[in-house]
C-alpha cells in the first residue's frame, strides 16, 4: 500500500521533529469518479445553410492612372444565385458584366498603348462547402466560375490587333475564384470584402 504524507508532516520531519501520529496517516483521496473537474462544453451545432443564396460580386481591382486618361483597372460585377444540389455543393448561373482598361507597353518589343473591353453575358458558377472557425456559421464556400457560351466581349483601343485579340480570349476563357463566408438559415444579409480576392460579396 502506498502512503501519502500531508506537507504538514513533510515539513516536520524535515525539521528533525516528529511529527504526530496522526499527521502521519494516509489522506483520504477522492475516487475518480468523484474528481471535481468541470466536463468540456461543447460547441454549438453549426446552424442549418439555406437551401440558396443571393449573390452579388463586385470587383475591387486596384486602379493606377498612369496618364491624364489613360488608366489600368476597370469594374466587374457578378448577380445570380446559387442552389444547393443534392450532393451538398451548389451551383447557379450568374450575369456578368465587365468594363476592363489597359494602359501601358504589353511586351518588350511593343510600345505603350491602350485598350477597352466590354464583355457581358452569363457565367457558370459552382461552389463546395468548407469547414471556417472564423465564419459565424462556421462554414464558407469556395466558388470557382466560367463564361458559358453565347459570352460577349468587345475590345477597342490603339493597341495591335493580335494583342487584343488575345486579351479578349482570356476574357472569355479564364476560370475565376473566390471563398466567402456563408450565413445561415433566418439570418440576414451579409456583405464582405474579400482583400485575397479583390472582391466585394453581398449574401442574401
Amino acid at each position: 500500500m502506498q502512503f501519502r504524507i500531508s506537507p504538514l508532516a513533510a515539513a516536520l520531519a524535515l525539521g528533525g521533529l516528529a511529527a504526530p501520529a496522526v499527521a502521519q496517516a494516509p489522506a483520504p483521496v477522492a475516487p475518480a469518479s468523484l474528481t471535481l473537474t468541470r466536463p468540456p462544453i461543447p460547441a454549438p451545432a453549426p446552424g442549418a445553410l439555406k437551401a440558396a443564396y443571393r449573390l452579388r460580386l463586385t470587383s475591387l481591382w486596384p486602379q493606377q492612372i498612369v496618364t491624364a486618361g489613360c488608366r489600368n483597372g476597370g469594374e466587374e460585377t457578378l448577380d445570380g444565385t446559387l442552389t444547393r444540389n443534392p450532393d451538398g455543393t451548389y451551383s447557379g448561373s450568374f450575369v456578368r458584366q465587365t468594363r476592363l482598361l489597359f494602359c501601358g507597353a504589353h511586351g518588350p518589343a511593343a510600345s505603350a498603348c491602350s485598350l477597352d473591353l466590354v464583355g457581358k453575358g452569363r457565367v457558370t458558377m459552382t461552389g463546395a462547402v468548407l469547414e471556417d472557425e472564423t465564419s459565424p456559421s462556421g462554414r464558407s464556400i469556395r466558388v470557382s466560375w466560367t463564361p458559358a457560351a453565347g459570352h460577349e466581349a468587345e475590345v477597342s483601343g490603339e493597341c495591335a490587333e493580335g494583342f487584343k485579340q488575345a486579351v479578349r480570349s482570356m476574357y472569355l476563357s479564364t476560370l475565376h475564384a473566390a471563398e466567402f463566408p456563408l450565413t445561415t438559415v433566418g439570418s440576414g444579409p451579409r456583405t464582405d470584402e474579400l482583400e485575397s480576392y479583390a472582391w466585394r460579396v453581398e449574401v442574401e
